[in-house]
């Protein structure tokens, strides 16, 4: 059996969590964001403790039905096994935050040699925040684990620029994340006069300013400890902090300026 990383084994539980809602729920009710959405559809490095997911047009106790029967299902645990994770331990569906705004399902996945990971599958019910469309998940991920291809909704990388300027200028605490995520989509996203909707000045603003606020020792222990360790090498360093936050500097102006 192929040796996988606690990161890796929280995303295997994510992919195949994943394949089985998608069997469950129809695509338009539902999107992936956040971390896992850029890791899965726009080639982001940083692995996922937790996954984020916007739903719409289910009930409370519906959902909480659908997600423990693919939690206590024993074909969906035996499929975990090969990857090194031998038990689940759903959440104590009695003290877990279920409400028509969040649904937080805490689950703690044990691996082969003992260790109790814990990660997270939140859905939240605000609204959709952007453009959801149905893509498939990057093949380089599925490849290292050799999984069948999956189709899954989630937000188009527009849409994920506009939540991660809105998350970086609205949070109380700066988050080195943010700064990271835009630093992956800067590349990927085609300003060309765009206008950006629902991002006025005055965000663009504040999350520019809140980019100077992240000192290298946070994004080192919040962001590079989630990367590969072939990726941590390269960005360990104070410099490569500075090289991503004058990229996303960068392209804030641009973004600004298109909005203009």
């Amino acid at each position: 059996m192929e040796k996988y990383n606690s990161l890796q084994l929280r995303e295997v539980f994510h992919l195949e969590f994943l394949r089985r809602l998608g069997r469950a729920v129809k695509a338009e009710n539902y999107a992936v964001k956040g971390g896992v959405n850029l890791r899965f559809f726009f080639k982001s490095f940083r692995y996922s403790e937790d996954m984020d997911i916007d739903l719409r047009g289910i009930g409370v106790v519906p959902l909480k039905e659908t997600v423990m029967k693919i939690l206590d299902n024993s074909s969906f645990q035996e499929n975990l096994k090969p990857f090194g994770i031998t038990g689940i331990i759903p959440p104590d569906i009695v003290k877990a935050k279920q409400t028509e705004t969040t649904q937080r399902f805490k689950v703690h996945l044990i691996s082969s040699s003992g260790e109790d990971l814990f990660t997270k599958v939140e859905f939240s019910r605000r609204g959709f925040y952007g453009n959801p469309v149905v893509g498939l998940v990057d093949d380089g991920i599925l490849r290292a684990y050799k999984l069948a291809p999956l189709l899954a909704p989630h937000y188009d990388n527009y849409s994920a620029v506009i939540q991660k300027l809105g998350a970086l200028a609205a949070r109380k605490a700066v988050q080195a994340r943010d700064i990271f995520d835009l630093y992956i989509l800067s590349s990927q996203y085609d300003i060309g006069g765009k206008h950006v909707d629902n991002i006025g000045p005055e965000i663009f603003q504040k999350a520019y300013e809140r980019i100077f606020e992240v000192e290298f020792e946070q994004f080192r222990d919040t962001v590079v400890s989630y990367l590969s360790g072939e990726d941590q090498m390269l960005y360990d360093k104070p410099k490569s902090w500075e090289e991503i936050r004058l990229k996303v500097v960068n392209f804030i102006e641009e973004a600004r300026k298109s909005n203009a």
